[in-house]
């Protein structure tokens, strides 16, 4: 379960940047566990009970949880996004990541993450970019500090439940990732097929062409899939329980429903694995109005041209197959109509 936390209000207040935040989605309980670019967050965790070293800014509050505080702000910069963009570079100067009583220890590490995330949204990419930049160089000064930071990445900006999921957020910590000495090449391996299915099919690109075959027999391309105006693709699988409340979501939708009526949209959906029995099943109770296809070669799924962490995923595409949406909500689709 994804809680709030208001940690980075109090935190970011303290260091003068007067934003507004509101709190922040995110989960920081200690001893959490999570799969993080083949990293367990957990297994570099240290012991709450061992000692700060006194070079450390970083300090245990009387209930045995560390703070790391922000730093203090120039009074020369007034802007929210100069702030922003301050705070986020600096950030992490209070944490020596040699000190492993801190730099290793999970429910210290994970807040102060997500704290660092929330500030995102209030400076500019290039600043961004820049503190993230700035927090994995730091973080290369202990190898399973390293991983920890690597796992709460993906575990933020990528695990399709979280709150805080954005793509190209994700895109710049595993370009340090991919790029950094303090790993092995196998360690970089999972990063390195994540980074180039980030980049892939992202809003402004031509969206990759595939072959499907079609409810009645015939093979067709996305490129060759007639759309008026826009088209609606989703990637779903016929035994998704999740899938088929999406589906009928769709389905149930005034402004869907209309727009598929006028001709303006079009609803392309698309079953990208191997079960064709499944898909034979369930294929002919979609809508008559919708293109329903099955990826019959694979090609989807072997050569990587499409990114599917969790089914049902939506792409919004205009009538070239240019990309709107990447891998949107339902309600973001919606909103776009």
């Amino acid at each position: 379960m994804w809680s709030k936390c208001p940690t980075v209000w109090t935190a970011v207040c303290a260091a003068g940047l007067s934003l507004g935040l509101s709190a922040c989605g995110g989960r920081a309980d200690a001893g959490l566990s999570a799969a993080g670019l083949g990293f367990p967050v957990a297994a570099a965790g240290g012991s709450a009970g061992q000692a700060a070293s006194a070079d450390t800014a970083a300090t245990v509050s009387a209930k045995g949880m560390p703070s790391l505080p922000l730093p203090e702000v120039p009074a020369g910069l007034r802007t929210p996004a100069e702030r922003a963009a301050f705070v986020l570079v600096h950030f992490w100067d209070g944490l020596d990541f040699a000190d492993t009583a801190f730099s290793r220890r999970t429910d210290f590490m994970e807040q102060s993450f997500v704290d660092f995330l929330s500030v995102f949204p209030y400076a500019a990419p290039s600043a961004v970019q820049a503190g993230v930049s700035a927090l994995m160089r730091r973080a290369e000064r202990d190898t399973a500090a390293y991983r920890l930071v690597a796992g709460l990445a993906e575990k933020y900006l990528y695990e399709p439940n979280s709150p805080m999921r954005r793509e190209d957020y994700l895109i710049w910590f595993l370009e340090e990732i991919t790029r950094t000495p303090v790993l092995d090449a196998l360690e970089k391996r999972r990063p390195a097929r994540l980074l180039a299915l980030a980049r892939k099919n992202r809003p402004g690109m031509a969206a990759s062409d595939f072959t499907y075959l079609t409810r009645d027999g015939r093979t067709q391309t996305l490129y060759g899939t007639l759309a008026a105006e826009r088209l609606l693709l989703v990637f779903y699988d016929p035994l998704c329980e999740h899938c088929t409340e999406i589906l009928n979501d769709l389905q149930r939708n005034a402004a869907v429903t209309a727009a598929v009526r006028d001709g303006s949209l079009g609803v392309l959906a698309v079953y990208a694995d191997a079960d064709r029995a499944a898909w034979d099943s369930t294929a002919p109770h979609l809508p008559a109005q919708w293109q329903v296809g099955f990826d019959l070669r694979g090609d989807i799924q072997r050569h990587g041209l499409y990114g599917l962490p969790a089914m049902p995923v939506l792409y919004l595409l205009d009538a070239r197959k240019t990309v709107l949406l990447k891998d949107a909500t339902l309600p973001e689709i919606i909103a776009r109509l």
